[in-house]
């Protein structure tokens, strides 16, 4: 009895609390082309920034997420869809490419069963690449060549199962070096495939500390890395979620934090045209609580400028964000701040009534 008792408290608990233990899932997906035209998705719609920064919906929003994107140096640009059918309890997956033209065309139909290695990241010789981090279980990077032979880069044997038995788990950003290498995010790690297939670490387990000029005095919350992007010098960007702070990695792993967001603001993406660098990022005051997703320039000589905000019925370029749309942004905000007390309030209170319950059961159930 009273260790049932105890698995119910901690089976509530989390219900009382879901935006301090929700798993953020968001979207990382940037990239711009050779005009400078910015591609981004919220999740669901995918926008397009042109060359003159205008804001416009490249791809509307459906049922499926889309959290990754690339872009070829034809300009054509490339999506993995994912989806869930609650009822059948199936993952589906897809992968769209889009010409400058605005032709649209699956190069994999929406399937529960996608080919092994398959995805949007393809080397020069149209080999791609898939690379996913299990829990408890080591890396697992496969590489699928044009002709459907698949071959294990990085991985066990219980990595390589659970892929195989379908499930959904991958890893975080993608990008091509100029080497031809790929390099990925895995949690707090950066790290990277040669074109012959040797498996390398850039960057292990970082955390607040081993990254100078941060601009904070203490530790951070844990490192969650999502986007990335690799210049001409081998410099890897990653864009750190956890701690709100785009880093620049070296070649040789030297650290260093080039953009810190403001508070409710979360780096999620990045890309690169030239030495200017592009990131993603979504606004919340809690998982429940989105404020909207914004596209962010930083040029070389430091200097930060708002492209595009998008949110709930709107979208707006960087000027336009700046006027009536910063307006809504601090209105918004500053509503779902002052509904946060009332919020720890209730549940102090449900907790505390909770408690009480327990405890008088666990009474009743000594004493008999």
């Amino acid at each position: 009895m009273r260790r049932a008792l105890f698995i119910i408290l901690l089976a509530l608990v989390p219900l009382l609390f879901p935006a301090a233990e929700a798993l953020a899932h968001p979207s990382w997906g940037i990239a711009v082309d050779n005009q400078g035209q910015v591609y981004f998705s919220d999740l669901k719609t995918v926008w397009k920034i042109d060359a003159r920064g205008a804001v416009t919906v490249f791809r509307a929003e459906g049922d499926r997420h889309t959290h990754e994107l690339n872009v070829d140096e034809a300009g054509n640009v490339y999506g993995a869809d994912n989806s869930y059918e609650p009822t059948t309890k199936r993952f589906f997956s897809a992968i769209w490419k889009m010409t400058p033209a605005g032709s649209f065309s699956y190069l994999l139909p929406l399937t529960d069963d996608p080919p092994e290695g398959i995805s949007i990241w393809r080397d020069r010789d149209g080999n791609s690449y898939h690379a996913a981090n299990y829990p408890g279980q080591e890396l697992l990077v496969l590489k699928r060549s044009p002709d459907g032979q698949l071959s294990v880069l990085a991985g066990n044997s219980d990595a390589a199962r659970q892929y195989k038995q379908g499930v959904p788990y991958g890893t975080g950003g993608m990008a091509f070096g100029p080497d031809g290498a790929l390099y990925f995010t895995h949690g707090a790690n950066v790290s990277k495939v040669a074109p012959g297939g040797a498996l390398s670490q850039l960057a292990r387990n970082l955390t607040i500390e081993k990254a100078s000029g941060s601009g904070s005095g203490g530790r951070g919350g844990p490192t969650q890395l999502f986007g990335i992007a690799v210049d001409a010098q081998g410099n890897a960007f990653v864009a750190d979620y956890g701690n709100r702070r785009v880093l620049k990695i070296a070649p040789n792993g030297q650290t260093s934090t080039v953009l810190q967001a403001e508070e409710s603001w979360f780096p999620t993406g990045v890309a690169l045209k030239g030495a200017e660098l592009y990131i993603l990022e979504i606004g919340q005051t809690s998982p429940t609580n989105p404020i909207g997703t914004r596209v962010r320039r930083l040029s070389p000589d430091g200097r930060v400028s708002t492209l595009a905000t998008v949110g709930e019925n709107r979208a707006s370029s960087g000027n336009a964000s700046d006027g009536q749309g910063a307006s809504d942004d601090k209105e918004r905000e500053a509503g779902q701040r002052r509904s946060i007390p009332y919020a720890l309030i209730g549940a102090g209170v449900s907790i505390f009534a909770l408690i009480v319950i327990v405890g008088l059961a666990l009474r009743k159930a000594s004493v008999r």
